[in-house]
């Protein structure tokens, strides 16, 4: 066999080494961004999570204030702070206030991320008493 004829036998293999080579790097990128596309759509629903407990954790907080100060507080709905809003609702059962507090978090990467609390409060005087606590996921 003369080196012309298996140089004429060997042509392309390069060029198909090459688009393999390219194929393969392009796989492992698309499997890494779609990866990483997916821990930051978990990190996100994560923080709307995390942004809704901490909103009806201020809706406890804003309704044991305004139970101290007037003890026929009843709640509210819709309250806005800049990372989404609160709901309050009290009843009262003997001495004690059953308060409930939904926050709903502003997230684009959520969809509608909302959490629950649930406190049990004894008013005296101008000041409160957490006797229960839950939270709700």
């Amino acid at each position: 066999m003369s080196a012309l004829s298996l140089s004429h036998g060997r042509r392309g293999g390069t060029l198909v080494a090459a688009l393999t080579l390219v194929f393969l790097i392009l796989a492992v990128t698309t499997i890494c961004l779609a990866r990483i596309a997916s821990i930051y759509a978990e990190n996100g629903r994560q923080r709307g999570g995390t942004a809704a407990l901490y909103l009806a954790e201020a809706g406890i907080q804003k309704a044991a204030h305004a139970l101290a100060r007037n003890p026929s507080y009843a709640g509210e709905a819709g309250t806005r702070l800049p990372t989404g809003t609160f709901t309050v609702k009290v009843s009262r059962t003997g001495r004690a206030y059953d308060v409930t507090s939904t926050g709903f978090a502003d997230s684009p990467l959520a969809k509608h991320p909302n959490r629950t609390v649930r406190a049990t409060l004894i008013v005296t005087g101008g000041s409160f008493r957490v006797t229960d606590w839950r939270e709700n996921q």
